[in-house]
């Protein structure tokens, strides 16, 4: 096997291979010699840790990923029971309150309105901006994880005398049949495999345009596309409080706080993501990809950018966070689908292919168990309910995150 990426989607399916096919030869390949992969979406401070969906599926997978965050020694040291507070005019809440009953499980979850929530958490949230809110969802269930330390630890984890970890893919190889048969890194070398999974996130459109650009059938043609989104670091000074992440979608205000590290680390996210699409001179496409640099310019952030960190921050906690100061900004790249399902399919044109990944910026809460279904789509024996919405070339109605595609 060789896994091409090293985000969640890649190591999470090197961890199940190494531990399902035992004396399996596997390579994971990436842009870095360190994993995880430094430019991934899933190299970061924290994340997320919410089942908190509209949508009864990922819900149920969510609360399944959630149950081994919370219970398996390999993820329990990374994971902070926090809370969850999510601000929309959509009737969101009841919906995913909703899931809950229909799954049997009652995680605490709630609606308040404004009044209630300007005095919880010792009034941190008091000054938001409540404007026309009526109901607000509440979820002290809800928390956040170490993400770069918890990726860390499954790489760890993956290590035997048969798995590899080796630098960077350039193309894709194909046989005399047109099957895909391996890979060559960016040294030349060439590596052969039965089977081949891309992870490639943002990078994948790029990566099928560069290897076989004569092939329009194999190109993503819009299933995959490179989005981005903002994020910025504040340090808090002064004592640290654990507070819930504080999601506002409505009044101008579209973003997220996550909890306060134990060092006083406080990040936002901006939930507004759009694309960087050039010409593919050999394929004749138009693709959004990340910068062909080193550093893909993670951190050039532009100044309208920075400004929309700050109306985030506003929006959030108003005059209750004041002389504060965004220590560092960063781009961040992911790979999106038009409907916000994940990909994990054989690539229907062509052999020995396969594809896992789409995150959506919402995929790493998922790291504990979405190499699984990768491994049973290997094995042939993924069933047939998350398969047809994670097939490649499938309808693109619908989907559980839509406030993050891209508009721009």
């Amino acid at each position: 096997y060789i896994i091409v990426g090293g985000g969640i989607f890649g190591v999470s399916t090197t961890y199940y291979l190494s531990k399902m096919h035992l004396k399996a030869s596997i390579v994971l390949v990436d842009q870095f010699n360190t994993f995880p992969c430094p430019l991934a979406a899933s190299h970061d401070m924290n994340k997320i840790i919410r089942a908190d969906y509209g949508n009864a599926f990922y819900c149920a997978i969510a609360m399944e990923a959630r149950k081994e965050l919370k219970s398996d020694e390999l993820y329990k040291p990374f994971y902070h029971q926090a809370g969850l507070v999510n601000l929309d005019d959509t009737g969101l809440g009841q919906r995913i309150i909703e899931n809950y009953k229909d799954l049997g499980v009652y995680p605490g979850a709630t609606i308040i309105g404004p009044d209630e929530m300007k005095l919880k958490d010792n009034g941190i949230f008091a000054a938001a901006n409540y404007s026309g809110v009526k109901e607000i969802f509440v979820n002290p269930s809800s928390g956040w994880a170490e993400a770069t330390r918890a990726m860390e630890a499954v790489i760890q984890a993956s290590h035997t005398s048969w798995v590899q970890f080796i630098r960077d893919a350039k193309t894709l190889e194909f046989d005399n049949n047109g099957n895909c048969s391996g890979v060559k890194t960016i040294d030349g070398i060439t590596i052969h495999a039965d089977s081949i999974i891309l992870s490639t996130g943002a990078r994948t459109g790029k990566l099928l345009a560069d290897s076989a650009s004569e092939r329009a059938i194999l190109q993503v043609e819009g299933q995959v596309a490179a989005a981005v989104v903002v994020t910025g670091i504040v340090k808090l000074n002064g004592e640290v409080f654990s507070i819930p992440s504080f999601h506002p979608s409505m009044n101008g205000v579209l973003g997220q706080a996550l909890p306060p590290t134990p060092d006083g680390l406080l990040k936002f996210c901006v939930d507004v993501s759009f694309k960087n699409t050039s010409a593919h001179k050999e394929s004749g496409q138009m693709i959004s990809h990340p910068p062909d640099t080193p550093d893909q310019d993670q951190h050039k952030v532009s100044e309208g950018l920075k400004q929309e960190c700050h109306q985030v921050v506003r929006g959030i906690y108003g005059k209750e966070l004041q002389d504060y100061q965004f220590g560092s900004f960063r781009i961040c790249w992911d790979g999106i689908t038009p409907n916000q399902d994940f990909v994990i399919s054989d690539h229907l044109h062509c052999q020995n292919l396969y594809i896992a990944t789409g995150g959506l910026f919402h995929g790493w809460k998922l790291l504990p168990i979405i190499g699984k279904y990768v491994v049973q789509l290997l094995d042939g024996t993924l069933k047939d309910e998350p398969h047809q919405g994670w097939v490649w070339d499938r309808d693109q109605k619908g989907g559980p995150h839509e406030k993050i595609v891209p508009k721009q």
